[in-house]
């Protein structure tokens, strides 16, 4: 299936040790809106663009710290647990989102999936760069880049996501079978 080799667990853990001390989470998440602008509401980010910062709001910081803080534990958990714990923490994530109405469609998971390889395989600059431009990241990845970095990540995000979407879609399912069981 999705499974990584140890090569690429390796590299998997030492891109995201460089790209946490970016927080990346903020990258992330602004790369999210800004290519799709309802992620903000999908986030619960609520605020008037004209008289308020979007990505220094409560709302913003608030998601940006949840999506670095899983990155974290999970990357954090490669080949010390097994993936299966990794899994499992994705899919009762992917159980929450049901509850807080957070439902993406398919283009939705492949933008947060992209979004995610890109920004965290990324340099990214200095650690104390406060953006990233977005539009330099495909030149980042050369023909002769380390491409163990990005199969690694596409693996663990494609393994990531698939498990919040079961959990999302479970989730669903019960809940439908218990309103019909209502009647």
């Amino acid at each position: 299936m999705y499974e990584l080799s140890n090569d690429e667990m390796q590299a998997v853990r030492d891109s995201w040790k460089r790209a946490k001390e970016r927080e990346i989470g903020k990258h992330i998440l602004q790369a999210l809106i800004e290519r799709k602008p309802q992620f903000k509401d999908y986030f619960g980010i609520h605020v008037d663009e004209k008289n308020d910062d979007v990505f220094s709001c409560r709302e913003f910081m608030l998601q940006s710290h949840r999506i670095q803080n899983f990155l974290d534990t999970a990357v954090s958990s490669l080949g010390f647990c097994p993936i299966g714990n990794i899994h499992q923490m994705a899919y009762r994530i992917g159980q929450i989102h049901f509850y807080r109405g957070v439902n993406f469609g398919a283009d939705n998971w492949l933008t947060f999936k992209k979004v995610t390889v890109e920004i965290v395989t990324s340099d990214g600059g200095s650690s104390s760069s406060s953006t990233i431009d977005l539009k330099s990241i495909p030149s980042l990845f050369p023909s002769s880049s380390n491409t163990v970095v990005i199969v690694g990540w596409e693996k663990f995000m494609s393994s990531v996501i698939r498990e919040m979407k079961r959990g999302f879609l479970d989730e669903a399912r019960r809940n439908c079978h218990d309103e019909e069981t209502r009647f």
